[in-house]
């Protein structure tokens, strides 16, 4: 394959069948709103050959302190052709996502086997691992009778936005907001938990997907809340149920597998420029909203 018939560029919306068909190359399940989701929150980059047809994609996500300053990013919907493998496609689009980030904020990502020692020779380390659940059938009794009943759960509203958002901070480690907006809209269903005192205490969400209903992200006070947070949005799906949980949270892994899931994956989380995990209450952030977002 000759090199000097492709072009790498930022691809836009007008991609986003293409960059459906190459994910499908390669047996992964973004579907068109998923990647409309990942362009609105970050920037997609691709190589097209003389064609036209999009070869290679890589994703960046960043996160800010507040309005300004990224914080932190995530790279992800790193893609290659098959027909196109070996010619270095998935380093140099890798590296067009990092160019316009400052040199020293922290790049976090979930790595495929394929692609981890891709991110080894850019630098990127292990920082710990996320646990890929499925479920075809959840076990609703056992799950809501096991879940806690200390918090009321009610379907989201406009006007949780801003509780929402700084919970996220708070578990997450960086600010999310215009993810977040986007992904709400996207949500299949969206529910937060209120305590007594009708504050809210957390929160979660489901998308729908070509094949799964992916359950995340999930924030809450404590496993059984977010066990209950889950068994209320599985209830509302006959598709099969996909859920990834950070690997600390085993209290949490166990009750999802005594409600049907079944352990899958455990892909590395790799981080440049962090020797660890961002700053995070762990012990709040239960899933993750996907691989591409961290």
């Amino acid at each position: 394959m000759n090199q000097l018939d492709l072009s790498l560029n930022e691809l836009d919306a007008r991609d986003i069948p293409q960059i459906v068909r190459l994910s499908e190359r390669v047996g992964w399940d973004y579907d068109e709103a998923e990647v409309r989701t990942v362009m609105v929150s970050g920037k997609v980059y691709g190589h097209r050959n003389s064609s036209g047809e999009i070869v290679s994609s890589a994703a960046i996500v960043p996160y800010t302190n507040g309005l300004s300053d990224v914080k932190l990013a995530s790279l992800g919907l790193v893609i290659v052709h098959p027909a196109y493998r070996g010619l270095g496609l998935g380093t140099k689009v890798t590296l067009e996502c990092m160019q316009g980030l400052p040199k020293t904020v922290p790049i976090m990502l979930i790595a495929t086997p394929e692609g981890e020692r891709l991110y080894q020779r850019l630098g990127f380390g292990h920082v710990g691992r996320v646990q890929k659940f499925l479920c075809d059938h959840v076990k609703y009794q056992q799950t809501f009778s096991s879940a806690s009943t200390h918090y009321i759960i009610e379907p989201y509203v406009p006007s949780d936005f801003a509780y929402v958002t700084n919970l996220d901070e708070a578990a997450f480690g960086a600010r999310r907001d215009t993810f977040l907006s986007v992904r709400l809209r996207q949500a299949k269903a969206a529910v937060v938990a209120k305590n007594s005192a009708r504050k809210i205490v957390g929160y979660a969400l489901s998308i729908e997907g070509s094949v799964n209903l992916i359950v995340g992200p999930i924030v809450a006070p404590d496993s059984d809340t977010a066990l209950h947070l889950t068994a209320y949005l599985a209830h509302a799906s006959n598709k099969r149920l996909r859920i990834d949980i950070p690997a600390e949270q085993t209290k949490f892994a166990a009750a999802l597998q005594q409600s049907g899931f079944r352990l899958e994956a455990q892909p590395p989380i790799m981080a440049l420029n962090q020797a660890s995990l961002p700053n995070r209450r762990n012990s709040h952030l239960f899933s993750i909203a996907a691989q591409v977002f961290g």
